[in-house]
């Protein structure tokens, strides 16, 4: 997979702060998408790290994009990070 077709997706979260996926653009077709596909990774990373209280606070998260749209990340430079955040928003 080329680094150009990726994109940095790094946590903004008190517990999960800095956790960080490289995800394919070429699997994503919204936001929710790649929400989906971050949260799985952070799962399987705590579950093979037997981390199982963190796991339980996981999926109490309700973790969001906020200020981008699919478009514009799918047409963003490839060395552009987002941060996908847990925090309550309005």
């Amino acid at each position: 997979m080329s680094d150009k077709e990726t994109r940095k997706f790094i946590a903004s979260s008190e517990l999960f702060s800095d956790f960080t996926v490289e995800i394919s653009l070429y699997n994503v077709e919204s936001l929710e998408d790649i929400i989906k596909i971050f949260v799985t990774e952070l799962r399987e990373c705590l579950i093979k790290n037997n981390f199982k209280n963190l796991v339980e606070q996981l999926d109490k998260k309700n973790f969001h994009i906020h200020g981008k749209t699919i478009e514009m990340i799918l047409v963003s430079n490839d060395t552009e990070s987002f941060f996908i955040c847990d925090h309550e928003y309005s």
